[in-house]
C-alpha cells in the first residue's frame, strides 16, 4: 500500500544517527523560483517524456524517515513488458540501526498495458521468524479475486471485485496517468488483502517538494489508505507527483498513530521510452 514503506520500519524505530546525504544519481530540474499557470513551464521538473508517464527500467528510489532519522530504504520500480503484461513493484527494507531488526516487504501488481488494471499481484514480507506470500489473481470478467495466502497456514479465498478494482501499487500508477488538476478527485475501488475499499484521492495542491537534487514543484494528492491498528493513521497518507509529463512520485508521507513516517525521493531512473 502507499503507506507501507513507512509502515515497515515503524514498528522498530528507536533512536538512530541522522542520515547521511543521499547520492545525485538522477538529473532533476530545479523548481523555478515562483508557481506559474502556464503548463509548458509547470511540466520541467524531472525533464521531457514520452507518453505515457512511465516506462520499463523506471525506478524511484526513497529514504524512509522517522522523526527525521533513516529508519529505512524503498524502490518503485517498472520491470520489463511480457506481452500486454507490464510488472510494477515497490520494496521496502530497514536499514542502519533499525536494520539490526530486519524486515523486507516487496509488492509486485501485475498490470494489463491496455487497461492500467491488475491481473494479479503479490506481497512478500520477512521478518525475524516468519515469512509470508499473498497473492491476487482477478478474473475480470467475473468479477472475482483469488486471493492465496502463504505464512502460518496457507488459505485461499474468493472475494466479489467491482470492475476496475485495483491494489494499491496499481492505484499509485493510476494516479500517474490521470488529469492532477488541484481540486479534482478520483475514486477507486481497491483491493487490500481479502477487503475491498473505497478510496477518494484528491489534488490539494501544487507545491514545491525537497529531492535529493533539490526543490522540484509537485501535487499534493490525499490518499486515505485505511491503516488500522498500530499504525493507523492520525491523518490519510499523502503522495507528493512531479508536475510534469512523468509524474514521479517524490515524496510519500503518512501521521501514524506512534508517529510521522516520510519517504523522501533519493534517487531517480527514468527508463527507456519504448522506441
Amino acid at each position: 500500500m502507499l503507506a507501507l514503506a513507512l509502515a515497515l520500519t515503524a514498528a522498530t524505530m528507536q533512536a538512530a544517527a541522522p542520515p547521511a546525504a543521499p547520492p545525485a544519481t538522477a538529473p532533476l530540474v530545479a523548481a523555478p523560483a515562483t508557481p506559474t499557470s502556464s503548463p509548458a513551464a509547470t511540466a520541467a521538473t524531472i525533464g521531457p517524456a514520452p507518453t505515457p508517464a512511465y516506462h520499463p527500467g523506471e525506478v524511484m528510489a526513497f529514504d524512509v524517515e522517522f522523526g527525521g532519522f533513516k529508519a529505512g530504504e524503498a524502490r518503485i520500480r517498472v520491470g520489463e513488458r511480457v506481452g500486454d503484461l507490464l510488472p510494477v513493484s515497490l520494496e521496502a527494507k530497514t536499514t542502519g540501526l533499525i536494520g539490526l531488526v530486519k524486515l523486507k516487504q516487496l509488492l509486485v501488481s501485475t498490470l494489463d498495458v491496455a487497461t492500467g488494471l491488475p491481473r494479479a499481484s503479490q506481497i512478500d514480507g520477512s521478518e525475524p521468524g516468519y515469512r509470508h506470500t499473498d497473492t491476487a489473481q482477478f478474473d475480470r470478467w467475473g468479477n472475482v479475486a483469488t486471493v492465496r495466502e502463504r505464512g502460518r497456514f496457507d488459505n485461499t479465498y474468493k472475494i466479489e471485485v467491482p470492475p476496475g478494482t485495483l491494489d494499491f501499487v496499481a492505484l499509485v500508477f493510476k494516479l500517474r496517468t490521470l488529469p492532477l488538476e488541484p481540486g479534482l478527485t478520483h475514486e477507486f475501488q481497491v483491493l487490500a488483502g481479502r477487503t475491498v475499499s473505497r478510496v477518494v484521492a484528491t489534488v490539494e495542491a501544487r507545491e514545491e517538494v525537497a529531492t535529493f537534487r533539490g526543490p522540484v514543484w509537485a501535487l499534493r494528492v490525499r490518499v486515505p489508505t485505511g491503516l488500522s491498528g498500530k499504525f493507523s493513521e492520525k491523518s490519510p497518507s499523502y503522495l507528493w507527483l512531479a508536475d510534469d509529463a512523468r509524474r514521479a512520485v517524490v515524496r510519500i508521507s503518512t501521521d501514524f498513530a506512534i508517529g510521522r513516517g516520510v519517504a523522501v525521493l533519493a534517487g531517480y531512473e527514468p527508463g527507456a521510452d519504448g522506441r
